[in-house]
């Protein structure tokens, strides 16, 4: 167990006991040992400007190898990943043991942080620790073992192109059931196992639940299971090259802050920048990949392009509906090569968006819209992209106004096209708006008149 000093414990309580006198939001929370020595520690770093935990937490990944002081002591960071794909600090955790208990503590502490939200997802390294802690704590939240992790011990462990090659296609393989799973490790171990990584094997075997497409490929973990440079990315941080093992204590929460700080102001600059880029259109479907387009960041935009731009590639061959009419739920049957993929469009009922999955499960693990959706949406000539294809906070943060007006688009065209069918109401809609329309330039005149008066006649 680390010992970390008494005067260096006693710096940073007092530091974070002005932090919370200054700002309530503030959040920390310790444990010391009968001596004065810190045992555990836990905060964040409060900021009006940002919600932290605006659905960043969506997916966690908690890292626990780091040793950037003095006293050997676990610098844990959790880390979220925001709506440009960035990650995001979302806390800072010091244990001087890496027992079970300790790693419990932690997630406790970070649980009340959090107003007892409950991420939806976490990744972990897999330390035997840490996992008890996910199960205690968070047993509903997904879990699974970072791909950076398993790629390092790929290199220690197995030999040989075949062996890693054998063994990622069990991490990444979607098509492969729990059975399949089974009979596949079976037949990989028997080629595969030495003396020297017999011990290895056998502890991925237990923990397979945690690593295995076959378990975690149908989950959701906003795409970062098949982009490991965006997982790996967010366990770096720039925290890697930010500490140094010779740091106290109070230096390491400070430069910890400052990461989290310099993230933030990244995120406000790619918030600036996607508001004022324009992308230009490169594909046939104009209506979807302008309506993507303005909707989803650049970092999102870009991984729904791919989509758009491979939705031609299937062929519709059958539809079942659930009314005789046509109306109502349908089925589209989906084919490529003999491939078949199933899209369900439900109806969302009156003044509701249709509700679309597919059996690919791309909307479910990622958060964003399959080809396959794209597709049908093409083949209806939906008009806009329904709210269930955008998961809220991956769309841009200022762009509230063009997301208002698409609402109002959709809207407008459903009650015009009703009212245009009936004349009476279409002159009662006709006249509700060219009343509405005429109120607010009025408004919009008698404000500017009272400006032009207080500022030509002093207000008087």
């Amino acid at each position: 167990m680390a010992l970390i000093g008494i005067d260096d414990t006693a710096a940073v309580l007092e530091e974070l006991r002005c932090r919370k006198d200054k700002d309530p939001d503030h959040f920390h929370q310790y444990e010391v040992d009968a001596a004065g020595h810190l045992k555990m520690l836990f905060w964040t770093v409060a900021d009006p400007r940002f919600n932290s935990h605006d659905h960043t937490d969506d997916v966690v990944v908690i890292d626990t190898v780091f040793r950037t002081n003095r006293y050997g002591a676990a610098f844990v960071p959790i880390i979220g990943m925001n709506h440009h794909r960035r990650p995001v600090l979302l806390g800072s955790g010091v244990l001087t043991d890496q027992s079970p208990d300790s790693y419990v503590w932690l997630l406790r502490a970070f649980m009340r942080s959090t107003y007892q939200v409950r991420p939806k997802s976490v990744i972990t390294d897999g330390g035997d620790a840490v996992v008890h802690a996910v199960e205690t704590v968070l047993p509903q939240s997904n879990h699974r073992i970072c791909s950076c992790h398993l790629e390092r011990g790929i290199r220690e462990h197995l030999d040989g192109y075949s062996a890693k090659v054998g063994f990622r296609s069990l991490m990444f393989e979607d098509n492969c059931s729990p059975v399949e799973f089974e009979e596949r490790w079976h037949s990989f171990v028997a080629r595969h196992r030495t003396t020297s990584n017999q011990e290895w094997l056998c502890k991925m075997y237990v923990k397979r639940e945690l690593w295995t497409a076959a378990f975690v490929g149908d989950k959701f973990f906003l795409g970062m299971v098949t982009d490991q440079s965006t997982e790996c990315f967010c366990l770096s941080s720039g925290l890697r090259t930010s500490f140094s093992e010779d740091m106290t204590l109070l230096a390491l929460l400070r430069r910890a802050d400052f990461r989290c700080k310099y993230m933030r102001t990244q995120e406000a600059e790619l918030d600036n920048e996607a508001d004022k880029s324009r992308v230009a259109l490169t594909t046939e479907h104009e209506c979807l990949e302008k309506d993507f387009a303005r909707s989803f960041t650049p970092a999102n935009f870009a991984i729904v392009l791919e989509e758009i731009e491979a939705l031609d590639d299937f062929e519709i061959i059958d539809t079942l509906s659930s009314s005789s009419d046509g109306s109502g739920d349908k089925v589209y049957t989906l084919d490529l090569h003999g491939e078949l993929y199933n899209v369900l469009q439900s109806d969302g009922g009156d003044d509701q968006d249709d509700v679309f999955k597919c059996s690919c499960r791309k909307m479910e693990r990622d958060g964003l819209p399959c080809r396959h959706i794209l597709h049908v949406l093409q083949h209806e000539k939906a008009s806009s992209i329904p709210k269930c294809c955008k998961l809220g906070w991956l769309l841009r943060r200022g762009d509230t106004r063009h997301e208002r007006l698409g609402e109002m688009e959709a809207l407008g065209r459903k009650v015009f096209d009703l009212a245009s069918q009936d004349a009476e109401e279409f002159e009662e809609i006709k006249g509700f708006l060219q009343d509405w329309l005429q109120q607010r330039n009025y408004s919009a005149r008698d404000i500017a008149d009272m400006i032009l008066s207080h500022t030509v006649f002093g207000g008087c």
